[in-house]
């Protein structure tokens, strides 16, 4: 799925959530969490696809056309997701803040500091969530020696357990708030970084324990992304501004994980790719620190 079209769905969900349809703001942390939960459902599928043709073809059928199958089955689901997007309705604060006679310009200074907490904020999230879905099966193989159809089994249990984690998180956010939930995320994605890449071996066992702990820490903001991103702009530009920050951090620092992951590994200097993880975390951490809370409020007040 591509940024601009996560972060679409990310909006939809959590106004549906806020506006009524589905659920009360003070619910909007659990609800937002369903984003994820499709994220990592459909990694772990693609992973699956993955696995199974691995599993079933020869390396030379693989070469040849088996490598088109996943591809088949990203273009169906692009249909579908073509199909959603053109059905999709209006959000009640949507459709009363474009029906006021309130013409007065937003603040440009609000605008641009929202976009700015934004994109730092999610540029340790996405970082580390692209290195531990996409690269550290890669890492394995290559660097590990791990068989590829173990490597990719592992990759999606590990998915599929932590995406049980993603409404617990959700409604714990609810609770207890969004900033305290993304600064825990911050600091044990630093501390726990540098262990988990270590304890990847050639045995498949290490994979699937190392990506479940840190899967289930990246699930913890990811579970709340949405209802925070959305409670941080303005009914007006909240599209346009979830779209182009988050579209911005996750090209600039989650799309680019993997090949520096991959670079750094092929210059002998594996442990850069941990301390590139963890800058970032604290970056998210300080971004963090620095907004307002924000669970629980309407969707208006933003």
């Amino acid at each position: 799925m591509r940024p601009g079209h996560n972060a679409t769905l990310r909006i939809r969900v959590v106004r549906e959530a806020q506006g009524g349809v589905l659920a009360p703001s003070k619910s909007r942390g659990l609800w937002g969490s369903i984003v994820f939960v499709a994220i990592f459902a459909g990694s772990a599928l693609a992973y699956s696809v993955g696995g199974a043709v691995t599993s079933l073809l020869s390396d030379d059928a693989v070469g040849q056309w088996g490598w088109r199958i996943p591809f088949l089955f990203g273009a169906l689901l692009a249909l579908a997701a073509l199909y959603l997007r053109r059905s999709m309705d209006e959000s009640e604060v949507f459709s009363d803040d474009k029906s006021s006679d309130e013409t007065e310009p937003l603040p440009r200074r609000q605008v641009v500091r929202a976009v700015l907490l934004v994109i730092t904020m999610t540029s340790g999230i996405t970082a580390a969530h692209y290195t531990w879905t996409s690269y550290v099966s890669t890492y394995a193989i290559t660097r590990m020696g791990m068989d590829a159809g173990v490597a990719y089994w592992c990759s999606v249990g590990a998915q599929c357990i932590a995406l049980t984690t993603l409404p617990l998180w959700g409604r714990l956010s609810d609770r207890i708030g969004r900033r305290p939930m993304m600064i825990t995320f911050a600091v044990l994605m630093i501390a726990l970084q540098i262990p988990l890449t270590g304890l990847i071996g050639s045995q498949g066992w290490t994979l699937l324990v190392a990506s479940s702990v840190a899967l289930a820490v990246v699930a913890i903001p990811g579970a709340l992304l949405s209802a925070t991103m959305s409670e941080t702009f303005p009914t007006r530009v909240r599209t346009q501004g979830i779209g182009f920050a988050y579209s911005v951090s996750v090209a600039i620092f989650g799309g680019t994980a993997p090949y520096l992951n991959q670079l750094f590994n092929e210059y002998g200097v594996t442990q850069l790719s941990s301390f590139y993880i963890m800058l970032l975390c604290s970056f998210t951490g300080v971004a963090c620190w620095l907004m307002r809370e924000t669970k629980g409020i309407h969707l208006k007040d933003a």
